[in-house]
């Protein structure tokens, strides 16, 4: 594990503050922005973020907008796709203004990092989607984001920590009583117009031609795990065919493979941008 510390970083967004995290290695071979999903946070990364510095890697990821410890609007007009996407490539210019990064997305944070891409595919010497499938419209395993949304405005973000803690023990997850008190408070302090947003997001796929992005000329990863978490891993597979992009796959891990298996999915970047090289 490196000995380089995770330094908190301050991040500016296009309407506040955005929280960051960054680790920087002995001698820096390239560097490479993480992108959180919906309801995640910087900390989604913390076991990747180490085995990158030691492969060589400066690595940051952020709280996207409204996230946990970022700032953000109180109304849902304020996280469309275009904000979102805008912060992310206000970050790129922030940390890298003059070379181009490697880029991973999780989930969401996927959906976000390919439009970003789309724009300016100079700004990216690669772009992994991690455990992020074509959309939340179709071949998921997800409830529809109508539906979601109007729980959320009935509950608020509790209702959303009760059903993902539900989740996690009914998937046989055990996290410590330290890590559930974090998760919970996450949610608490995500803010309620930021899940409303994305969930908007979601009512559409982010790129209406995802031939676009394998257009790009960017090279591209697609990789997840295979315990049918979300997106059947038949799903993942055709997508990639459809972006002419790279597969890994982590077996027995689900949607967070960056926390289930951050060894094999460090390793699995590290291959890919080495080809990249």
């Amino acid at each position: 594990m490196s000995q380089a510390p995770i330094t908190p970083i301050t991040l500016r967004g296009a309407v506040g503050k955005l929280a960051g995290w960054e680790i920087e290695p002995a001698e820096r071979r390239g560097t490479v922005l993480l992108v959180p999903g919906f309801t995640g946070s910087k900390e989604d990364f913390e076991a990747v973020l180490p085995l990158l510095a030691d492969s060589g890697y400066r690595a940051v990821a952020y709280d996207q907008r409204g996230q946990w410890q970022s700032e953000g609007p109180d109304e849902v007009s304020g996280y469309t796709m275009a904000d979102f996407v805008g912060d992310l490539q206000g970050v790129v210019d922030q940390i890298s203004p003059d070379e181009p990064i490697h880029l991973v997305g999780h989930s969401f944070g996927g959906y976000v990092s390919r439009v970003a891409v789309v724009e300016r595919p100079g700004r990216f010497r690669s772009f992994t989607l991690l455990a992020s499938g074509p959309s939340s419209v179709e071949d998921i395993n997800f409830p529809p984001p109508q539906t979601v949304a109007q729980m959320v405005e009935a509950g608020g973000q509790e209702l959303i920590w009760q059903q993902m803690s539900t989740a996690l023990f009914e998937a046989g997850q055990r996290p410590s009583p330290a890590r559930m008190e974090f998760l919970h408070q996450r949610i608490l302090q995500t803010k309620k117009a930021n899940i409303l947003g994305i969930l908007a997001c979601m009512t559409e796929p982010p790129l209406k031609d995802p031939s676009a992005l394998r257009d790009s000329g960017v090279p591209l990863l697609v990789a997840y795990g295979d315990t049918n978490d979300l997106w059947a891993p038949e799903v993942h597979e055709a997508f990639a065919k459809q972006l002419n992009a790279q597969t890994v796959v982590f077996h027995g891990s689900g949607h967070v493979p960056n926390e289930d298996v951050p060894e094999q999915v460090s390793a699995a970047l590290v291959n890919f941008w080495k080809e990249q090289a």
